[in-house]
């Protein structure tokens, strides 16, 4: 059986974005132990080496065409395709997302969302294309609140039961390996800034201005000397290395508006190697959203700043909507809401864990739903006097 799977910016450099594949490796392997895996990379030697996922390049909608013969045939081979990933519906870029959203039903194969997220889309022209590109999807669960009524917003017309139901469930990322857990006796605080810039559509965060962006390092600034002073040893962790999008640049920018020394740790290798580090430490501050996913797996206490939807839908999704900040509370909000955090850490992380565990198993039954669907398919194009498409010996 094979299934092809995209969405994300599989090979890009990202580690938020290589461990929701291998979240969504490890389930597969576990519910539809038959599949074969193959992902749309930017980087297929990458995405195999650090994720252990067969890849074959993601292309733009400028090289498809020349490529579209042995591009295509992937869809057509395909027996399921998942979009899955970070936030694959957003308000541009939709040639590419027609594509590779509509390939599947040219092949006549259903497509499956499956923990997706999405930001909001207000255009009429993203909303149509947005609209059409789901009623073709089999199902489709996504991984925060914000996303599923922005996507069943756009799917049910005024007055008019919802034909395709959206579940939520989680992200994947929460299966990276929860076996690690946090030891509770850590002295580290890691910072994971995110680089953010007032044109934000090359790195596909919602519209911040100037001014925002400013006060939002300064208040990372203030919390990390605060935490230098109470003896704590601040970290920064980038999880994203690739210009634009490079983590050290914003994290140049914080220490440079900083009093104290702080230390700056190399990109981890891979996602586990971040789950790792993050397990042994005493607290999170994250502005990459998959930093505060791998703390919350480890059971590890976090905070964030509201600067974009995905962080507010994580942190209400999680139960812990209090304990982030948003960027309009002053320069100290950052620094009080951390020592607040700090001074309950056993509670907290015994509520992380909690949550964490009812969000997997909100994962698991969607995944369950998920591979029926698949196999329903399978059976389906198995029939007999229908040819089997997306076979291939072995």
């Amino acid at each position: 059986m094979e299934i092809l799977v995209y969405g994300g910016w599989f090979g890009s450099g990202n580690l938020g974005d290589e461990a929701i594949l291998i979240g969504v490796r490890k389930i597969l392997e576990e519910h539809l132990p038959e599949a074969r895996l193959t992902a749309l990379s930017m980087n297929p030697e990458y995405t195999e080496r650090t994720c252990g996922v067969e890849a074959v390049r993601l292309e733009s909608p400028r090289t498809v065409i020349k490529n579209r013969k042995t591009y295509f045939e992937l869809f057509k081979k395909a027996d399921a395709c998942i979009v899955t990933g970070g936030t694959p519906f957003y308000d541009y870029g939709h040639l590419s997302r027609i594509i590779h959203m509509g390939l599947p039903s040219i092949n006549e194969k259903k497509l499956i969302c499956f923990g997706v997220g999405s930001k909001p889309i207000t255009s009429l022209k993203g909303r149509e294309i947005t609209r059409r590109l789901l009623r073709h999807s089999l199902r489709i669960s996504t991984r925060d609140q914000p996303s599923k009524d922005i996507l069943r917003g756009m799917m049910r017309p005024t007055g008019s039961k919802l034909t395709n139901p959206i579940d939520l469930t989680g992200d994947s990322a929460l299966f990276l390996d929860p076996s690690v857990t946090s030891r509770g006796d850590g002295n580290t605080v890691f910072f994971c800034p995110r680089r953010l810039m007032d044109s934000n559509k090359r790195l596909f965060h919602e519209k911040i201005d100037t001014s925002t962006i400013g006060r939002v390092r300064h208040m990372q600034a203030v919390a990390a000397d605060s935490l230098v002073e109470q003896g704590y040893d601040v970290v920064f962790m980038p999880f994203h290395t690739v210009h634009p999008d490079n983590d050290l640049e914003e994290i140049r920018v914080i220490r440079n508006l900083m009093k104290e020394d702080s230390r700056v740790t190399s990109r981890p290798e891979s996602p586990e190697k971040a789950l790792r580090l993050i397990s042994e430490s005493a607290f999170m501050v994250g502005m990459r959203l998959h930093s505060l996913v791998l703390a919350a797996s480890s059971g590890v206490p976090f905070t964030s700043i509201d600067y974009d939807i995905k962080i507010g839908g994580f942190m209400d999704h999680m139960g812990l909507g209090g304990l982030n900040c948003s960027p309009e509370g002053g320069l100290m909000g950052l620094a009080e809401k951390t020592d607040s955090i700090l001074n309950s850490h056993r509670v907290i992380s015994r509520k992380i864990f909690g949550r964490v565990t009812e969000i997997r198993r909100l994962i698991e039954t969607d995944a369950e739903k998920l591979v029926n669907k698949v196999k329903q398919l399978f059976e389906l194009q198995s029939r007999p006097g229908r040819p089997l498409q997306g076979t291939r010996t072995r």
